[in-house]
């Protein structure tokens, strides 16, 4: 059966930071082949169980609409049906996690095992532009199959989403549909440019050549993913609402990676008081975060802007092209 590759770590390889000289190798393999690898056993479950029961918390106080401050909640919707009364019934809920220093742990936000493998492919210090999460809501809708772009993009990696599970998912409780291999292709391949949805063509031709593939994956895995990837949220009809308290059943920290050398502008809006947490991070991992730092009074991460824009400033008629249009919020 088809699906992505997983890297098993040891136990004593997740503590350390390093994993086998074979095992970097396959990682890499597989991401070049397939555009994402899986690494098990990469964070473990006490964090993981822990960051969880605080994101279960703001997700019943975002949905109350206690934690916005007046601003809409964001919903990655699940189809062409547009309406928040459909996105409110079920869907992915574009959630900030707790951008709060007793909830930063490194093993998360500064993994060495996911940076070591992003540095070969990516080049050195890899930069974090975007901090959010996808949470899972039950629904019978689906998404349509789309990549995580909406502008023309370098058709070789240049960025790639690093996602955190914190749960066990599989296609018993809604997964993520991945069509391996197509990273490949470009903005031609999607319904128009500005949509980040794939045309019906393309489609039906590459569900001949190889078909996607719905894997279970273990909760404390970290999931690398070529943002050109072309993938879509499905979900099985037992999927138990959050609220029901069975946990997210996607990701914590949907963080697109991108290369230094691309220059994205995107930057994570944070509070002065987190400087030193952020450089901690950036010195244990050799990475780097695009933050744009502002005074703690008044800050409230649930405020945190909502943006595709994936672009390299060195090519600004790139997003020029498509910045006044609406996206179609299908997909990203």
């Amino acid at each position: 059966m088809d699906g992505p590759k997983i890297i098993k770590l040891t136990d004593a390889e997740r503590d350390n930071g390093v994993m086998g000289d074979k095992k970097l190798y396959d990682a890499i393999e597989a991401f070049h082949t397939d555009g994402l690898v899986v690494v098990e056993n990469a964070i473990d479950v006490g964090i993981i169980d822990r960051l969880n029961a605080r994101m279960l918390q703001d997700t019943e106080k975002i949905l109350c609409g206690g934690g916005d401050s007046g601003n809409s909640v964001v919903y990655n919707r699940l189809s062409d049906n547009l309406t928040n009364e459909s996105a409110a019934l079920g869907g992915n809920l574009s959630q900030v996690p707790p951008l709060e220093k007793e909830w930063m742990f490194p093993e998360v936000y500064a993994n060495k095992h996911a940076v070591r493998i992003l540095s070969y492919i990516l080049g050195p210090r890899p930069e974090a532009h975007f901090i959010r999460t996808n949470t899972l809501l039950a629904t019978n809708e689906r998404q349509l199959v789309h990549a995580d772009l909406r502008c023309e993009h370098p058709e070789h990696p240049f960025g790639v989403v690093f996602n955190t599970c914190l749960v066990d998912v599989g296609p018993e409780n809604g997964t993520t549909e991945l069509w391996l291999g197509t990273q490949n292709t470009s903005i031609d391949c999607h319904r128009s440019l500005g949509e980040a949805i794939i045309a019906e063509a393309p489609l039906a031709k590459r569900r001949v050549e190889r078909p996607p593939c719905y894997p279970s994956i273990k909760k404390g895995s970290i999931v690398l993913r070529d943002l050109r990837l072309w993938h879509a949220r499905w979900n099985a009809e037992s999927h138990a609402r959050n609220s029901n308290h069975d946990g997210h059943s996607l990701f914590c920290c949907h963080n697109p990676i991108l290369s230094r050398w691309y220059k994205n502008t995107l930057e994570t809006r944070m509070p002065e008081s987190l400087r030193p947490t952020i450089h901690i991070l950036e010195n244990y991992s050799q990475s780097r975060y695009a933050i744009d730092w502002v005074s703690d009074e008044g800050y409230n991460y649930f405020e945190s802007s909502f943006s595709s824009n994936f672009s390299s400033a060195l090519v600004p008629e790139a997003w020029n092209k498509i910045k006044d249009l609406e996206p179609i919020r299908g997909a990203v």
